[in-house]
């Protein structure tokens, strides 16, 4: 597992990004813990794989009712399937805001040359996700909205031994 200080600015930039951009508030039911098995998507999930002296997988997965709830704040519309266009593009958004956020944060405190590829977003309840080779750490959440999971898995290229 990588050092726990190379999760938290992704840990800080949900919290964040949640408030900022749809004004809801994240509480942290399950500290960091490791899973090592598939997880079994709670609706609707977005990963985003990054690569630089840091390499990984960011993965943020919501119930549908917290879904609906940020895309409605985010676009000004209800919606009525999590399959709609401007549902999963809001959930594009959100993502990539905050993987950005967290990459430029260890970019700039630790110049690990962190690039991110494009989101790639899955729709379906108890959808199979594979858990990539690096051990990956998972963090449960509770919002008034619905649940979310935050999954991160980062193996370190520390040839420099500055981390």
């Amino acid at each position: 597992m990588a050092s726990d200080h190379l999760y938290v600015p992704f840990i800080e930039s949900v919290k964040n990004t949640f408030r900022k951009n749809a004004d809801i508030e994240i509480c942290i039911e399950r500290s960091f813990y490791t899973q090592n098995d598939d997880i079994r998507s709670l609706g609707v999930a977005s990963i985003i794989n990054f690569f630089g002296k840091v390499k990984g997988r960011f993965l943020i997965d919501m119930e549908k009712e917290l879904i609906f709830a940020v895309a409605k704040k985010m676009n000004g519309a209800d919606f009525d399937s999590e399959n709609e266009y401007m549902v999963l593009e809001s959930v594009q958004t959100l993502s990539k805001i905050i993987a950005g956020n967290a990459i430029d944060e260890l970019n700039n405190l630790y110049l690990a040359e962190i690039k991110a590829a494009p989101p790639i977003v899955l729709e379906g309840k108890d959808a199979l996700i594979t858990v990539p080779k690096v051990e990956p750490v998972s963090m449960d959440c509770t919002t008034s909205c619905g649940r979310l999971k935050i999954n991160i898995a980062i193996e370190e290229d520390n040839t420099t031994g500055e981390y």
